[in-house]
């Protein structure tokens, strides 16, 4: 068995992949931790969501399911099916230790693709609600005046 740099000139486009895995992953696990600390916040149970980081993504998206639905999330069927959606994006970052898979282009590319999907429907999700939240909070001042 040999040990080879990661950055070594031939396998360069291959290090810029699983790099591209690798903060694809790093995207939805933070975009899932605001989330879930948004409605921590809100609920006044921040202290449990702990130090970033300090959760597997799993954990984090039960903890945000939970949330979600304590706090009469709007959308909470979407929020539900892409919850269900990154239960799987763990195993999409293990693509980068495949033997098969981390000297395929395609399927690097496949993964973080999948990732970069998975932190955009979470990030829609995130903002929307965040939006709405704004437009009553307006809505509310407006009818007090």
């Amino acid at each position: 068995m040999s040990i080879t740099a990661l950055k070594s000139a031939p396998d360069r486009a291959r290090a810029e992949q699983i790099r591209d895995v690798v903060d694809a992953f790093r995207r939805l696990y933070g975009s899932v931790q605001r989330f879930v600390l948004m409605f921590a916040d809100g609920q006044g149970t921040l202290a449990s969501v702990g130090m970033p980081g300090s959760h597997p993504l799993n954990q984090l998206l039960s903890m945000l399911a939970v949330q979600g639905k304590a706090a009469g999330f709007r959308r909470s069927h979407e929020l539900r099916a892409a919850i269900e959606d990154a239960r799987g994006a763990e195993q999409l970052r293990d693509t980068i230790f495949s033997d098969a898979d981390s000297n395929d282009p395609a399927a690097l590319r496949k993964a973080a693709i999948e990732l970069e999907r998975l932190d955009a429907t979470f990030v829609g999700l995130c903002v929307e609600h965040v939006m709405e939240q704004h437009a009553r909070a307006s809505l509310a001042l407006h009818a007090e005046h």
